[in-house]
């Protein structure tokens, strides 16, 4: 494989993009890993991350709402963040693990792991309200559920 000049590009690190996601859902990830394509001048790539990012993020609370009761409360809450997590990981190992790690090897520049972190954090906020919004509208198909 080709070795990319990334001398003058940014990017958000594996460990970064892990991190927003397991605070923020796969909508972080969508978002990083979004960024990470647009500072490499792949926007479609870019576009397609993000939508797969907001994809995931709704199916889990889909999901998450499929679970019987008596087996949410047994399993322990940072089971389904570190399932969604280490996917993404692998995830991002796979499509841009070898870029972001040459990036390293050659003294290239990453964001902070703060500013992932608060992109996780807003991402969470933006995932609670499509939540809200989602199950009031269900609720308001569907009122003989409640």
């Amino acid at each position: 494989m080709e070795e990319i000049n990334t001398k003058d590009l940014k990017f958000y690190s594996q460990k970064a993009i892990v991190i927003a996601t397991f605070i923020g859902t796969p909508l972080a990830a969508g978002y990083l890993i979004r960024e990470n394509y647009l500072s490499l001048n792949k926007p479609d790539e870019g576009k397609n991350s993000f939508i797969i990012g907001l994809i995931s993020t709704v199916l889990l609370f889909v999901v998450i709402f499929m679970i019987p009761e008596s087996i949410m409360d047994k399993a322990p809450n940072s089971i389904l963040p570190a399932m969604y997590t280490g996917i993404v990981y692998l995830i991002v190992q796979k499509l841009q693990g070898t870029i972001l790690n040459q990036h390293k090897e050659n003294g290239g520049e990453f964001y902070s792991g703060w500013k992932s972190a608060g992109i996780g954090f807003l991402s969470l906020i933006i995932s609670l309200i499509i939540l809200i919004i989602g199950a009031f509208g269900f609720f308001l198909l569907f009122p003989a559920l409640l």
